[in-house]
């Protein structure tokens, strides 16, 4: 077993193909490496701590655990082995671990200690084994330096001619306090910046009249000071409503020659209501929004009595960071990409089930979308068999595609978490995000990924109204509308008419 040299620092050492992995000797069992650990505990720094009781598969749920996710849910999830070993490496890559340490490693098995080493491998990481007990620590030593191989018997093979493969390093208490040392606090600045309200964004309860009456019934109930702030957010959001319809002209005007429900439906969704701090600011901004519209011949309409109580509660995203925090602590990462995208299109998932890997942002950060008809959005565009034909084509850009959709920062990882399954899976950029888990090499269909999402939505408690079993049978559902762009406003009960000069319709 290699033993560290006096006075070296062994994180600079020059790279192994293999990540090191250090043996910390603890024998006296201190109690302060318990705290220490505790403090150490992030998404950057996943300490497992291995249940003394297990069976010989039952590590993988150990450091899912470690990894955030709910131990409940990780039993019910009904994986196998080798996939719960593939979604932890698809968690922890998605939220670039740098350390994994493991609590009382002398409980490990040999295997265990190894196959810990390879996932360490797999998503870049440092493998630290903290060996709290008086046993001498040489078997496992030797086992990790030459990856489980044995010199007598082949158990997994004999070992390589060219000696052990994986640099080892033994070290005290005191070097690995040096070597991993506490982080400083930092400031939390929030994922997005309009999750933290401000003191304006604090509005006592508005008038329930429509868009022409909004402001002047603002000005006879509210404050005077009150009201001058909220003129101020009113006026300001109708100017940037003006800007936005002017970048469009051709879109409104006869012949029409663009799509500008999907464009409005895309601005009020990415801009303006979905990131909105609170339900009443989301309110002055849309009424904002119909008045300006309505001056350059537009009408959107709001229909708040089908919603329910509270209405104005249902315009902002319904992706939260409450609830993307608690779509991390799902094992299977295909369940909470799904219902990551179905939540933040207010989409049923025919929308989104034909997505390649090519489609998301490496960090989960965009959704690109092919250039399509209208009808066909969302399925597998030309461009696909116009360039190289080779499976594990990389190709570096998206100029292929017609924008890109803003996702949630506080969702990156979860999406990321999926792109990084699909990439260990070899799909490379051409194949399918979601996959049929029986058929890899076929697309998840639409019903079961929306029993996939029902399921995961009924775990953490939310009801997404709009997504349901069967065929939509009422007008305004998702997906009957007259653009399958618009199922955000849909959801929502918005509806756009573009007027023309006697007061018609487009």
């Amino acid at each position: 077993m290699t033993d560290t040299l006096p006075g070296a620092d062994p994180l600079s050492l020059s790279a192994q193909p293999s990540r090191t992995v250090y043996l910390v000797t603890d024998a006296l069992d201190e109690v302060t490496v318990t705290r220490r650990l505790a403090a150490l505990e992030s998404s950057q720094c996943v300490v497992v701590r291995p249940n003394p009781v297990r069976s010989a598969s039952d590590l993988v749920w150990d450091v899912l655990t470690a990894a955030g996710k709910n131990p409940a849910a990780a039993r019910s999830s009904r994986l196998t082995t080798g996939s719960a070993w593939a979604a932890a490496a698809a968690w922890l890559t998605a939220a670039r671990t740098e350390h994994i340490v493991v609590e009382r490693g002398h409980r490990l098995s040999e295997k265990e200690a190894v196959r810990l080493a390879e996932l360490a491998d797999t998503v870049d990481a440092t493998l630290w084994l903290i060996w709290s007990s008086p046993r001498d620590a040489t078997e496992m030593g030797n086992a990790l330096e030459s990856s489980g191989h044995s010199r007598l018997h082949g158990r997994r093979g004999k070992l390589p001619p060219h000696g052990p493969n994986r640099p080892l390093h033994a070290i005290h208490l005191e070097d690995f306090y040096r070597l991993l040392p506490l982080s400083a606090p930092a400031t939390s600045l929030p994922p997005n910046p309009d999750e933290n309200p401000g003191p304006d964004d604090d509005w006592p309860t508005l008038p329930d009249v429509d868009f022409p009456l909004f402001l002047a019934a603002c000005r006879r109930h509210l404050a005077a000071d009150t009201f001058d702030q909220l003129n101020h957010v009113y006026r300001s959001e109708a100017q940037r409503t003006d800007q936005f319809v002017r970048r469009r002209p051709r879109t409104l005007t006869a012949p029409r020659t663009g799509n500008f429900d999907g464009a409005l439906n895309a601005y009020l969704r990415d801009e303006r209501l979905g990131p909105a701090a609170t339900p009443r600011l989301a309110l002055i901004r849309l009424r904002a929004i119909q008045a300006s519209l309505l001056s350059r011949g537009v009408l959107l309409r709001w229909q708040p009595a089908s919603l329910g109580p509270a209405p104005a509660d249902r315009l902002p995203t319904w992706l939260t960071p409450a609830v993307c925090r608690a779509l991390r602590a799902t094992v299977p990462t295909d369940a909470a990409a799904a219902t990551v995208l179905s939540l933040h299109l207010s989409a049923a998932p025919d929308t989104f089930s034909h997505l390649l890997c090519r489609n998301i942002d490496e960090d989960g950060h965009y959704l690109y979308l092919p250039t399509l008809p209208d009808h066909a959005i969302h399925l597998r565009a030309d461009w696909a068999h116009a360039i190289d034909q080779s499976e594990d084509d990389e190709s570096p850009g998206h100029g292929h595609t017609i924008g890109k959709t803003p996702l949630p920062p506080y969702a990156a990882e979860i999406l990321a978490a999926q792109l990084a399954y699909r990439r260990a899976e070899g799909s490379g950029t051409r194949r399918h995000l979601f996959v049929n888990y029986q058929d890899p090499a076929l697309a998840a269909s639409e019903r079961t990924l929306t029993e996939l999402i029902l399921r995961t939505c009924r775990r953490i408690g939310i009801q997404p109204h709009w997504l349901h079993r069967g065929t939509c049978r009422e007008d305004g559902q998702i997906g009957t509308g007259p653009s399958p762009q618009t199922d955000w406003m849909t959801a929502r009960r918005l509806t756009v008419t573009v007027l023309d000069d006697q007061g018609g319709t487009v």
